[in-house]
């Protein structure tokens, strides 16, 4: 007995097409979701809050995110010149929320010279560190030492390599500070030595 063949048309024939079709296009949508990723900017070292951002502090990168791009500063826009509000650590993405415009910003930039020995090895731009003064009485001699600066980022050091090289025997390391401590650096470095101390990541 012959079997009446199904027209086209049957309603459930469609509604199966139809069912196929549209998983075909669901699972297409997941890949092409699964897939996608966004533009970031990743810091290339750490940096504390108050820095001024420039080309060499990040890197582009590409990422899943998903629902949280929008928390993040986009790979496509400059951010040179912004200043960052809190303290980044290298191979961090970037929030949109720990950066503002450098109109805001309210730190000043201070060369103080530094003889080589007193400072970390290794000091280079984004580096929190404290500032000592040496002051020295009447006949030369260090009488005292003091904090006249806490938590100052390095912005950037004024030699070859931009760190400091066994060759120098001191260099100009450019501060970043805030304008209540630059008269008492200025005034320090006048008066004694400056030691620069490293403020450990895990205190910032």
């Amino acid at each position: 007995m012959n079997r009446p063949k199904r027209s086209i048309r049957d309603p459930r024939l469609i509604t199966g097409v139809a069912l196929i079709v549209g998983s075909i296009l669901v699972g297409h949508v997941l890949m092409s979701s699964a897939g996608r990723t966004s533009a970031v900017w990743v810091t290339t070292h750490d940096m504390p809050a108050g820095s001024m951002v420039q080309s060499k502090d990040l890197i582009a990168g590409r990422v899943h995110l998903g629902d949280l791009t929008a928390r993040y500063a986009s790979g496509g826009s400059s951010l040179v010149g912004s200043v960052v509000t809190r303290d980044l650590v290298k191979g961090e993405l970037v929030p949109a929320s720990a950066l503002k415009s450098a109109r805001a910003r309210l730190t000043r930039l201070v060369t103080v010279p530094v003889e080589q020995f007193h400072a970390p090895a290794g000091l280079a731009r984004g580096d929190l560190v404290d500032v000592y003064i040496n002051a020295q009485n009447d006949s030369g001699l260090t009488s005292a030492s003091s904090l006249v600066a806490a938590r100052v980022a390095v912005h950037s050091i004024e030699d070859d390599g931009g760190t400091f090289g066994s060759s120098s025997s001191s260099v100009g390391v450019v501060l970043e500070l805030a304008p209540e401590n630059v008269a008492r650096v200025v005034t320090g470095v006048r008066q004694g030595a400056v030691d620069l101390v490293r403020v450990p990541l895990d205190s910032r």
